[in-house]
């Protein structure tokens, strides 16, 4: 097994870190859009660290009062979606989805509404259907930040990342903060410029607030950054600094024990990922425990948590999310239904998807069937970008061994390896 991220947020989180967006007063102004003029920031939700429960139970009294008003729907939206982050279930975007539909049935032309409903399908991985809402908000306010980035999330997760790449500048023109430096960040992490994804991943951290949960994320994500590149120290720092600074939240457990698995440390990584499934029962924590139990040689408790792993992304594809990438890597790592995951990863293909993730699944998939050739052409499409990511570079070295070229097989195991020295046993053991 690996240490695959399975993100409910959206490409590696960047989908609804940020709360707050820079609107316009539609409401007076919907024929005479114009960046001077009106301008106002409306706090959507001041997403401090603290639980949502409490905002979810105010704006729905506030509602029994005025069940059409459309900025409490917002907010109530905006507080699911939060809480879906906090607890792992979808459930809670289906709510969000309900409470913003209601808006356009009353205002077809409210644009957060359709930006939020973009944002909902993002986080559902239904990358074409957010798409439609995010052009769709823009037609009305063109000028909106958030619904750029909503748009560019859905690109990204489509593949189209020099189109997502012009969106989120047309973003950070229209309000340079944390939500858009963190997708500037990523998508320069994408195509391989380490340095500058940290660079600016650090801005974005200092352009949001200390305590609330998005700039945590963010921190989390620059540990990741400098994990990814091999200095697991610098990153043992960051986890540390958020496990201490955010000492209920999740990723701060998770991080943590992604340190102690580096280091061998399985009994260390297993008490922490517990913790972190605790606070938030997520697919990539449970895969992660199992991996730490396989390694400790408990192979029982390890097919224990991959089995939960796999009952809950079928859950979340019955619940409305798309998993089906998440699943065929999951299948690959344990060697299971492989032709099944590589007909639905060719589908997503031939849908007009160009995203490496799913490159990645097919030629990790194909390489488990003994199609090495046609993994080949895969990973070679997972790295065209150039991304620097461990996991990856794994594969390509196991798919190179298989087709003749060991200097090439060396170079990216030796890479792989050197972040995740058990990624190899684990490949064994599967």
């Amino acid at each position: 097994m690996n240490l695959k991220k399975i993100t409910i947020l959206f490409i590696a989180g960047f989908i609804i870190a940020s709360v707050s967006w820079k609107v316009y007063d539609y409401q007076t102004n919907k024929k005479n859009y114009n960046t001077e003029i009106n301008e106002k920031e409306i706090l959507i939700l001041d997403n401090l660290y603290v639980s949502s429960d409490k905002n979810i139970t105010s704006f729905k009294e506030l509602l029994t009062e005025n069940p059409d008003n459309a900025d409490l729907l917002i907010k109530l939206s905006a507080a699911y979606i939060l809480k879906a982050n906090e607890t792992g279930d979808p459930e809670y975007y289906t709510l969000a989805e309900e409470s913003l539909n209601k808006i356009i049935k009353n205002d077809p032309e409210n644009f957060p509404a359709y930006a939020m409903l973009g944002a909902v399908y993002n986080l559902r991985n239904q990358f074409i259907k957010a798409s439609e809402f995010a052009l769709r908000s823009l037609e009305i306010n063109p000028y909106s930040s958030f619904s750029n980035g909503v748009l560019a999330d859905a690109q990204t997760g489509l593949g189209k990342y020099d189109e997502a790449e012009l969106t989120i500048q047309k973003m950070k023109d229209k309000k340079p903060d944390l939500a858009a430096y963190s997708r500037i960040s990523y998508i320069r992490e994408l195509k391989g410029d380490t340095q500058g994804a940290i660079d600016t991943m650090k801005i974005a951290i200092s352009s949001g607030l200390p305590s609330a949960e998005k700039t945590a994320r963010c921190r989390v994500q620059l540990g990741d950054l400098f994990y990814n590149k091999g200095d697991i120290e610098t990153a043992g720092q960051i986890y540390g600094f958020v496990f201490k600074d955010f000492p209920e939240y999740a990723h701060g457990y998770g991080t943590m024990a992604k340190i102690k698995m580096h280091n061998n440390d399985y009994p260390g990584a297993i008490e922490l990922y517990n913790k972190a499934l605790e606070k938030n029962l997520l697919p990539e924590y449970l895969i992660s425990l199992g991996d730490a139990y396989a390694l400790s040689g408990n192979k029982e408790l390890a097919d224990e948590q991959y089995q939960k792993a796999g009952s809950l992304l079928t859950s979340y594809k019955q619940k409305g999310m798309d998993t089906d990438v998440e699943k065929a890597q999951f299948n690959a790592d344990l060697g299971i239904d492989l032709k099944e995951s590589q007909e639905i990863l060719q589908k997503i293909l031939d849908n007009n998807s160009q995203n490496i993730k799913v490159y990645d699944a097919l030629a990790w998939t194909n390489y488990k069937l003994g199609n090495y050739e046609e993994a080949e052409k895969n990973i070679k499409q997972a790295l065209r970008l150039g991304t620097k990511n461990p996991l990856m570079y794994f594969h390509a070295g196991k798919i190179y061994e298989k087709t003749g070229q060991p200097d090439k097989a060396k170079e990216y195991l030796d890479f792989a390896l050197k972040i995740n020295p058990y990624y190899e046993t684990l490949s064994l053991q599967n």
